[in-house]
């Protein structure tokens, strides 16, 4: 297989962000080691949350990251640097972004509807709703595997079942998830079983997806309704519907939506597939998504997680050395996208005004073939942007320093 086939015009891409269950200690690790834009990035969220997200991941207790107030934080985290840093070192430009469950906040932060250090706090929120109900009415999840979905939602819907126990992720044909209190759970997986079925309990901190979590729903929609979003640069799939967000309008309803109902992951890789989208990405920590997608096509995609340091390896062992963006001022422009935002008067009109702008000169310049004195207004721009961001001295010249490595500029 060429890398022209594989990063040229044939080939779409779309990146998928893995949710909660795909945790473990050790997450980002590596990339936090590889990369000054990944610490940055553990950084600032630990700097929001007030304790120390690499030190959770790195070295805490598997027990304490899967409690879902602090496995939401620690798994955007993962997955927003390796985002970051995968946009700095490659030249994609993904057709579609998706997120399974809390992912989808992944997705959407990535997309720029939401800012980093929102949807940190945003997921923080979740995650402790999410802990809330799961006090008041305690309930758990199960995997099942080798009976179809039609099977398991007629046992659901079993008189002893019924309103105890629902569907609450439809992952692949091979694999469907229930949701419910734990007593019946525990009965209905000998059902299962004695069907044929295999059952996995999941490393997750509730019922998450089923009407167990319809107040924390309720307040979580009351959050996001004073929240701004704003425009996507990349079309992210809703969990609810399995189609594109129509507008960032949109997000409140099916956020909150997406915590009672079910997850239809299998409806969003089918639209991917029915749209020949066959470079599937997974950006995050584990390959549970990476594994679920080759099980059920193993021929019929090229499927890269990002998760240990052989994945970046052939990740861009396989990438063609320029795709279809004028490299050296995307650049330019991923750069001025990754900076973090010290600018308190972020949501202002006058500072939208000011970045606007410098934005779209860097866009227009990563998109055309233009190269005599395009260094020049790049890093003009650039530099408008970090002073918009109030960049503090020492990041401002890491960054300007990694683009003269890179070969892009001479002087900065």
């Amino acid at each position: 297989m060429s890398n022209k086939w594989f990063w040229g015009d044939v080939m779409q891409t779309a990146l998928l962000f893995p949710g909660q269950g795909s945790q473990y200690i050790g997450m980002g690790q590596e990339l936090f080691t590889s990369s000054l834009l990944a610490r940055r990035t553990f950084e600032e969220a630990s700097e929001i949350l007030g304790n120390s997200v690499s030190k959770l991941c790195f070295q805490g207790d598997l027990a304490e990251l899967t409690r879902t107030e602090y496995a939401q934080p620690c798994i955007l985290t993962v997955g927003i640097a390796a985002f970051r840093v995968l946009m700095e070192k490659t030249e994609l430009n993904p057709v579609y972004l998706a997120g399974h469950s809390l992912g989808e906040i992944t997705a959407l932060t990535a997309s720029g509807a939401l800012h980093f250090a929102d949807a940190i706090r945003l997921v923080r929120l979740r995650g402790m709703l999410m802990r809330d109900a799961q006090m008041q009415r305690a309930g758990s999840m199960l995997a099942v595997h080798g009976l179809s979905s039609q099977v398991i939602e007629k046992e659901c819907r079993e008189p002893e079942f019924r309103g105890q126990v629902v569907i609450s992720n439809l992952n692949s044909s091979r694999q469907t998830v229930v949701s419910g209190y734990m007593d019946a759970l525990s009965m209905i997986q000998n059902r299962f079983v004695a069907l044929g079925g295999y059952v996995t309990p999941l490393q997750v901190g509730g019922a998450f997806h089923s009407p167990l979590m319809k107040d924390a729903a309720m307040k979580l929609y009351d959050e996001l309704s004073c929240m701004r979003f704003h425009p996507m640069r990349y079309s992210v799939l809703s969990n609810v519907t399995a189609l594109p967000y129509p507008s960032e309008t949109c997000i409140p309803s099916f956020l909150s939506e997406q915590m009672v109902e079910k997850v239809h992951w299998q409806g969003c890789v089918q639209f991917l597939m029915e749209r020949q989208i066959n470079n599937l990405i997974e950006v995050g920590p584990g390959s549970v998504l990476s594994n679920m997608l080759r099980r059920e096509r193993p021929e019929s995609c090229l499927i890269h997680p990002t998760d240990k340091k052989e994945d970046w390896q052939k990740l861009m062992k396989d990438r063609a050395p320029k795709g279809t963006e004028n490299a050296p001022y995307a650049r330019y422009l991923k750069a001025a996208l990754c900076a973090r935002n010290h600018n308190i008067h972020v949501e202002t009109s006058d500072y939208l005004e000011e970045v606007a702008g410098s934005f779209r000169e860097l866009e227009r310049l990563a998109k055309s073939e233009e190269f005599a004195g395009g260094n020049d207004k790049a890093l003009k721009a650039l530099k408008h942007i970090l002073d918009c961001k109030m960049t503090p001295a020492p990041q401002r010249g890491d960054i300007l320093s990694h683009i003269a490595e890179e070969g892009v500029v001479q002087h900065v």
